[in-house]
């Protein structure tokens, strides 16, 4: 079973994909997630500036340790989603999607006419040619997710219509952008920023679609997530794990310190 095969039989008997943020040049990172048990890696170029060879040796890496490779790319434009899909990731994420029209363009760039607008040349994507043309073409739409990030409060307004555009495979809530969109930047918990996560989760059931977080480290708004069925998570990056175990061999080294 390839990486999203095994992605999509999570989804369909409603598990959990657990997986963590990375925009590292090392490759070690991404391979050592699969091995470390992750389901899948977000490789993020929304924040990062990744050059291209650094997503395509992140996918390669990733892949290699056994685990899917999504992709944020950093924004709708077709120039900076092109090369990312001819790499071959397991997913491709987009930031900020606000109403279907965003959402059909990003869909349509991502599919081969007559449906879309995907100028061919897969690269990667196709084997780098060793994979029969005709299987390549009839399956490539399953190849890889389509997940739209709900993070402004007029994404939630438009969310049923959004996740009604054909394509649209899941949706990811980033709950800092979200919160700041009405003010409220980092409280999680106030009734209006809860109000708005509990409609992206209460649309995404009614209409049958994964749905799930991206956060640094919060347990408390991770159980939340969690407890309403959340199909996705994807939590914290190198940087969070270094810092907080750092804290605690610290911490322990000094304790221990104090007591010669």
């Amino acid at each position: 079973m390839n990486n999203i095969s095994k992605i999509r039989e999570r989804l369909e008997r409603g598990a959990l994909c657990f997986g963590t943020h990375c925009s590292t040049t090392d490759a070690d990172f991404y391979e050592m997630c699969g091995l470390l048990g992750y389901d899948y890696i977000w490789i993020d170029n929304e924040h990062a500036g990744m050059t291209q060879p650094m997503i395509k040796n992140a996918i390669i890496a990733t892949n290699g340790g056994g685990c899917a490779a999504f992709v944020r790319v950093p924004d709708h434009e077709m120039a900076h989603i092109k090369p990312v899909i001819e790499c071959g990731p397991d997913g491709v994420i987009f930031p900020m999607v606000n109403t279907a029209e965003e959402a059909a363009k990003c869909v349509s760039i991502c599919t081969y006419p007559p449906r879309g607008i995907r100028g061919f040349g897969p690269l990667r994507a196709i084997d780098y040619g060793m994979k029969n043309f005709d299987e390549y073409v009839a399956t490539v739409d399953k190849s890889f997710l389509k997940i739209m990030q709900c993070e402004h409060a007029e994404a939630v307004k438009n969310l049923d219509e959004i996740l009604e555009v054909p394509g649209v495979d899941a949706i990811i809530c980033g709950p800092m952008d979200l919160s700041a969109s009405v003010g409220k930047m980092g409280k999680y918990f106030d009734p209006e920023v809860l109000e708005l996560m509990q409609a992206i989760i209460d649309k995404c059931k009614a209409h049958h679609k994964p749905f799930g977080l991206s956060i640094g480290v919060d347990m408390k708004l991770i159980k939340f997530w969690l407890d309403q069925g959340a199909s996705f998570l994807s939590m914290g990056t190198p940087q969070d794990y270094f810092r907080e175990m750092s804290k605690d061999v610290i911490g322990q080294a000094r304790a221990i310190e104090a007591q010669r």
